[in-house]
């Protein structure tokens, strides 16, 4: 079935939006038994039996935790030492999972939604929990979110002072009764080199000490590209993109084709919270006509999309005169926003298969 994406319709409810705040197809499946930790990095069995001990007792016991009033950043208790992961931590505090791309984080916290026995809790992205606050304002986030025992929080950033002082206040206001665990993204070229977190800087801007998390590091190589897989494929054949899409990735496959800027028209006229429209009704995206991004909204608006596709393991086909690696300029790598666009470009490492026009 072709389906064209500008016909889809995104006028769905901030409830109908809630209701999806869930692990979607490609971790609906995932738990602790299923996630086969790197032998060659023990911090990766620590934090699952640590998260397993956590997340299962809370079906017996209701998730609570004790919120220190200094506030909520917690990673100055850093642990490095992946021997001291299991020792020594505040199990009453809550979970910040820090570690590089593609070690198994979102599986983990997947792992979580999907075994703790409580029909109160929540999965979503950083990224999607600062669009709420932007559409709901904060005090009606903090007042829906302190009504559920779990929140899973994948790729926790922070970008800027004003999402940093929105977060804080969040962090702060948030129900004593409910436990978070969240995840962290950093540079393959940082991983173990103890400096994932820039310490000072967001203690200068928040202005605030904490005590609320326990923070794991957890090591280890980018799967998706320890694997070989290298996805992302030139093919210099200015019919075989269309061949593809004809035939589909596979037959039952549902196909979206629509031109990139026909695609940027369309991610700027919906809030981003709706982008997981696209990858729910289609299963295979192709996109013709991708270029550089000269805008930084543009930018992060695509960025956003790439996370719902990988959330919902949508193949994406693309076809450019540039490469991956070209799509972001130096000045957006090099911005506050480093790290979602490099999260970006290794989850489309692993989504996208290219083709030269």
């Amino acid at each position: 079935m072709i389906v064209n994406i500008s016909d889809l319709n995104f006028d769905v409810s901030v409830s109908e939006c809630m209701k999806n705040m869930k692990p979607h197809p490609k971790f609906q499946h995932c738990t602790f038994e299923n996630y086969i930790p790197d032998s060659r990095y023990p911090s990766q069995s620590s934090i699952k039996n640590i998260l397993s001990e956590k997340v299962l007792s809370a079906g017996k016991n209701k998730i609570k935790y004790q919120i220190n009033n200094k506030g909520f950043f917690g990673f100055l208790k850093r642990n490095n030492n992946s021997d001291k992961n299991t020792d020594n931590q505040d199990m009453d505090l809550n979970l910040y999972l820090d570690g590089g791309f593609g070690v198994g984080k979102t599986h983990l916290l997947s792992a979580c939604y999907n075994v703790a026995e409580t029909d109160k809790k929540t999965f979503l992205s950083f990224g999607e929990l600062t669009y709420f606050f932007n559409f709901l304002g904060i005090e009606k986030s903090i007042k829906f979110f302190s009504d559920f025992d779990l929140i899973l929080l994948d790729e926790f950033e922070l970008d800027d002072p004003a999402t940093t002082r929105m977060i804080a206040k969040f962090f702060q206001e948030l129900g004593n009764d409910t436990l978070v665990i969240t995840t962290s993204n950093t540079l393959p070229s940082d991983l173990g080199k103890g400096q994932h977190f820039q310490i000072e800087e967001f203690e200068r801007e928040m202005g605030v000490i904490a005590d609320s998390f326990s923070t794991y590091v957890i090591e280890g190589e980018d799967y998706r590209r320890k694997s070989g897989s290298q996805l992302w494929k030139r093919v210099v054949d200015k019919e075989f993109f269309m061949d593809q899409y004809t035939k589909a990735d596979t037959e039952a496959a549902s196909k979206g084709l629509i031109g990139f800027e026909d695609l940027i028209s369309l991610l700027k006229q919906n809030h981003p919270f709706k982008y997981y429209i696209i990858p729910d009704n289609t299963e295979a995206l192709f996109i013709d006509g991708v270029k550089p991004f000269s805008s930084l909204d543009e930018a992060l608006r695509f960025a956003h999309l790439v996370d719902n596709c990988y959330y919902y393991n949508t193949k994406i086909f693309i076809r450019s005169d540039y490469h991956l690696n070209d799509l972001y300029i130096n000045e957006m790598l090099e911005s506050c926003f480093q790290k979602k666009f490099l999260r970006c470009l290794s989850r489309l490492d692993e989504l996208a298969v290219f083709y030269l026009k």
